[in-house]
């Protein structure tokens, strides 16, 4: 069934029970206060009887009220004998069950006329019974219902006529976004859907949808990148294998044919195959803690980390393996983060090895390390040949080198600032490069607090 019939029925179901229940309870009470009326008559009459002479007292009584009251006497051989006529000349037709069957209690006799009647016993098996006609309370009350039906099948088709005029525009809007939802489910159509103003919970509805479209599209976009990514992450990997991986067949060829090549020309191949192999080592080894952090991300990062030892140990070293070397220090003491222990001590490691690597030995390096206002600040900053000017614009790419000087023959997989940008990731920081007020390269982490 059709929403909008739906609602309909729905509305013509109420206004059936709410017009019912207000119509019934209106001609009921009504009709009951009619009854009550002449039941007070009835009474009134028969509280004031003379019980000396009470036939006669009651058709004074009957003719004093002015009223619809008739007196009729049943006799002691069964005959029932109208003594005094209603007002308008009606006279008492219930059958004798009836008549004796409200004696003492008003109640409705009568089956083709019908009255209120009470009965008292009188001398000698006689009975006085007073008794009003009430067919023309019963038809009124039966013409009310007669309005009252019809009454009702024009509210009905108002309730019908209404709803369906007031529920079109929501029901269209439904519809149209029913189809856009079929649209999007086929990929035909990712537009988002104008949202009228107003509270209606259609426009509600729609607006959910365009969010629910806006978040899609995010997610195709980020699916489609991320899968360029490692597209070009898998070629790179195969580029960056497979030159080791050729340099070593061709020293095996080399080798293989060991009788006509000389020792020393021997010596170079095998320590030519060992670099290469230490270099696919490194390259693999890299790639696996690529992995490992991808994998670990989001999971519990819960030791507590001395960040200031970590590089106060790495301090000590870059000022021993490279004394002629001015190092500024200033490293504030017991700086402590949450996180994995082993991927802070690579990133500490990764940065200065990356000066010991790229900076000349004598070129100068600052160190910065201590709280802000929201969480770990360390800043690395050297002397050295720094870096080209688009590489701090256009962010870290993986296999990346931002210039010449940093070749393969420098030790380097390219998935140094990868791995430093994704343990800085991994732990809800950011990691920013930038040139050095020394002229070389900056980097610049900052890692938030949390709560243990």
């Amino acid at each position: 069934m059709r929403l909008q019939n739906r609602f309909a029925l729905i509305a013509g179901a109420i206004t059936t029970i709410v017009s019912l229940s207000i119509g019934y309870f209106a001609i009921s009470t009504a009709f009951n206060s009619e009854i009550q009326r002449v039941d007070s008559l009835i009474t009134r009459v028969s509280v004031e009887l003379d019980t000396r002479d009470p036939l006669s007292s009651a058709v004074f009584l009957a003719d004093e009220s002015d009223s619809q009251l008739i007196v009729a006497l049943l006799d002691s051989s069964g005959e029932l004998f109208t003594v005094r006529t209603s007002k308008d000349g009606k006279e008492l037709t219930a059958s004798i069950p009836e008549a004796k069957s409200s004696l003492g209690k008003i109640r409705t006799i009568g089956s083709e006329l019908r009255y209120r009647g009470l009965t008292f016993a009188l001398e000698q098996d006689a009975y006085l019974v007073l008794a009003v006609p009430i067919q023309d309370l019963e038809g009124n009350r039966n013409r009310n219902i007669e309005r009252l039906a019809l009454f009702l099948a024009v509210a009905l088709l108002f309730a019908f006529l209404a709803t369906r005029l007031l529920t079109r525009p929501d029901i269209r809007k439904i519809e149209r976004l029913a189809e856009r939802a079929r649209d999007i489910a086929s990929g035909r159509n990712w537009r988002e859907e104008q949202v009228a103003r107003g509270n209606s919970e259609v426009d509600d509805l729609s607006k959910a949808l365009n969010q629910m479209v806006r978040y899609l599209q995010s997610a195709l976009d980020g699916e489609r990148r991320n899968s360029k990514k490692m597209q070009e992450f898998v070629g790179d990997a195969s580029h960056e294998l497979r030159t080791p991986l050729t340099v070593i067949k061709g020293y095996v060829e080399l080798l293989g044919r060991s009788e006509s090549l000389e020792p020393q020309a021997r010596a170079r191949a095998i320590e030519r195959l060992g670099s290469e192999i230490s270099r696919m080592e490194r390259l693999i080894s890299d790639l696996l803690l690529l992995a490992e952090i991808g994998e670990a991300r989001g999971g519990i990062l819960d030791d507590a980390i001395n960040l200031s030892d970590i590089t106060r140990v790495q301090l000590t070293d870059l000022k021993l393996l490279d004394p002629n070397r001015e190092v500024e220090d200033s490293v504030t003491a017991e700086v402590f983060i949450l996180g994995s222990l082993p991927h802070i001590q690579q990133l500490i490691a990764n940065i200065f090895s990356n000066i010991r690597r790229h900076a000349p030995a004598d070129a100068p390096v600052y160190v910065h390390l201590g709280y802000e206002s929201q969480g770990v600040r360390l800043t690395v900053g050297d002397g050295g040949p720094g870096l080209p000017h688009e590489a701090y614009t256009s962010g870290i790419q993986q296999f990346q080198r931002f210039d010449t000087s940093r070749s393969r023959e420098s030790g380097g997989s390219g998935l140094g600032m990868s791995i430093m940008q994704a343990i800085v990731s991994e732990h809800g920081g950011t990691l920013t490069l930038g040139p050095s007020r020394l002229g070389g390269l900056e980097i610049d982490i900052r890692i938030p607090l949390r709560d243990e």
